[in-house]
């Protein structure tokens, strides 16, 4: 039958290939068909003026190499010349000059055309510096004025460029594109694992705390390296800001992420918490000591290179003893981040990797690093939702009745206990016993029994399901337990008018019933003894109803005991 079932499947999917295929040479067709060949835009380089510049030495001018290039020049301040009469410019280029850590001041022939980052509390870092030819049109020659302010610092001289404004733009914009893509991917990881926390959140999945540690962890690591590249200086704006929050967004990010190891490593000890708070009162400290101007918030990164290192080597240490499986993937990044961290640190320390340059290595770890933990992330996520599914499962099968799916004695006796703890202002018991049930039973079976039984409930469930809570008590009887519910005499009227319409076989199917109501005032605790008054009087109408039926009159084959209804409730 399954082999029959699947030859006769194939024909359709053979026809359902055969369409694809032609739908796609059609298109391919149709591609070389109207091919239109185009010219894209040349390969382009910003014009630059590598070439024709002296330099004053003892008031003596001598020639610059090709640049870039080092200087070997003694003092604080270099002065730099190039005649413009060899310099053609049109009326829309600017001149771009890189500074790392310098003041610049630029005349064209005896004025003052540009002059920036004047102090050592400003010359911060790598700057772009435009300048409109506007500004030195006409002039003879031009002259550029570097301070530097770190004396252990070389005469690095950068590139100069002389151009339109979008080439330069674009160009540097182009140098930058790795960085701006690892920036875009945490950005759009971040927003992702913020609609992930929505939707935990609406859902009720455990977890949220630590995706959004996760998530922080990401937006900060892509805050940074977008920080620390200054491609925002390009279009200008407060760069002192963009300096400062590129330390301090540095000096934040280790915190969100020891908080997620610790939360998906389910760590206990004190060590990752005090690891944690060191790394945030650290951060506090050295932007506090910066803005008072004590010190230089540059100068402080040896502490948290330090921080990333005991990081690293707890975390590796409370992996293996550990020994989970559930963070291979984390495992897997925080290593490769790490031989990267301690390349980087390591060619930082030793001038090998170029200060302006240094978050290179971690843009090509970072990327790696969230992906293995949003893999992890994931899974966490998805085994905590399935094993919350599975304790759904099993406690719905604690609290429902497997025939009738109306709740079942478990939850009859959760819920009076949570009567004796509530304060409601009226309370009533609905009492329900299903008349001659032996007598069905053993005269039309028990799958019958079942189905009278399975009738009765969903009448319940229909009556009194939008007022109150329906629960299967026994073999054949049932209780509703509401805290506002008008008109029960009118429900149990449409109840057993339900029971009629339905019961189709005709059996002799009659449920007796009964009920009462208390008011209780507002903000006084029901007590366990009134409960059980208020089930008494509601059992006690249960059995007068029962007999003021005609039960005395017995089906046959039913004792006179059984239609005298003074058989006890099942």
């Amino acid at each position: 039958m399954i082999g029959s079932a699947v030859l006769g499947s194939f024909p359709k999917r053979a026809a359902f290939a055969f369409v694809l295929v032609m739908v796609m040479s059609l298109m391919l067709a149709a591609v070389f068909r109207y091919a239109t060949p185009l010219d894209g835009i040349p390969d382009t380089y910003p014009k630059s003026i590598d070439a024709g510049w002296f330099y004053e030495d003892d008031g003596t001018l001598c020639p610059i190499g090709k640049l870039p290039c080092t200087l070997e020049h003694n003092g604080e301040t270099l002065y730099m010349v190039r005649e413009l009469s060899d310099l053609p410019h049109d009326s829309d280029d600017i001149l771009a000059v890189e500074t790392r850590y310098q003041s610049i001041r630029v005349w064209a022939d005896d004025e003052v055309i540009y002059e920036a980052a004047q102090g050592k509390e400003h010359a911060l870092s790598t700057m772009w510096h435009f300048i409109a030819s506007e500004r030195y049109d006409g002039a003879t020659e031009i002259r550029i004025e570097l301070t530097k302010y770190d004396g252990d610092l070389e005469w690095s001289l950068n590139r100069i460029f002389q151009d339109h404004p979008d080439a330069i733009k674009v160009y540097l914009l182009e140098e930058h594109i790795p960085i701006l893509i690892v920036w875009l991917c945490c950005m759009l990881f971040a927003l992702l694992l913020m609609f992930g926390i929505l939707f935990m959140a609406v859902k009720k999945v455990a977890g949220i705390t630590t995706v959004i540690s996760l998530a922080s962890f990401i937006f900060l690591s892509g805050s940074w390296i977008l920080f620390d590249s200054k491609i925002t200086t390009i279009f200008g704006g407060n760069y002192a800001f963009t300096y400062f929050l590129s330390y301090a967004v540095f000096y934040l990010m280790p915190v969100p992420l020891l908080f997620f190891f610790q939360l998906i490593l389910n760590l206990q000890s004190r060590l990752p918490r005090i690891l944690t708070w060191v790394t945030a009162i650290n951060a506090a400290f050295w932007m506090l000591m910066h803005l008072l101007g004590i010190v230089d918030i540059r100068d402080t990164a040896v502490c948290v290179h330090l921080i990333i290192i005991a990081f690293v080597v707890l975390f590796i240490v409370e992996f293996f003893k550990k020994r989970t499986k559930r963070l291979i993937f984390t495992f897997c990044g925080i290593f490769l981040l790490f031989v990267l961290a301690l390349a980087s640190i390591v060619l930082y320390y030793a001038g090998l990797l170029p200060p302006s340059n240094s978050a290179i290595l971690f843009v090509w770890s970072l990327p790696a690093l969230i992906l293995c933990m949003v893999m992890d992330t994931v899974l966490m996520v998805y085994n905590i939702w399935k094993e919350q599914q599975f304790n759904s499962v099993y406690r719905q099968l604690a609290i429902e009745d497997s025939m009738t799916r109306l709740a079942n004695r478990n939850a009859y006796e959760l819920r009076l206990r949570e009567l004796v703890s509530g304060d409601p202002c009226e309370l009533s018991f609905v009492l329900f016993d299903i008349d001659r049930m032996k007598y069905i039973n053993d005269t039309y079976g028990h799958h019958i029994g079942d189905q009278v039984i399975e009738l009765v409930a969903q009448c319940i469930f229909d009556t009194f399901g939008n007022c109150g809570d329906c629960y299967r008590i026994g073999g054949d009887e049932f209780c509703v337990i509401a805290t506002n519910c008008n008109d029960i005499p009118g429900r149990l009227k449409r109840f057993d008018e339900l029971v009629a319409s339905r019961n189709d076989a005709e059996l002799p199917l009659d449920v007796s019933y009964g009920w009462d109501k208390q008011i209780f005032r507002n903000g006084k605790s029901i007590s366990l003894k009134a409960i059980i008054d208020l089930k008494t009087s509601a059992d006690k109408q249960l059995y007068l109803h029962k007999n003021s039926k005609n039960c005395d009159t017995p089906h046959p084959g039913q004792s006179a005991e059984e239609s005298s209804g003074t058989v006890p409730l099942r």
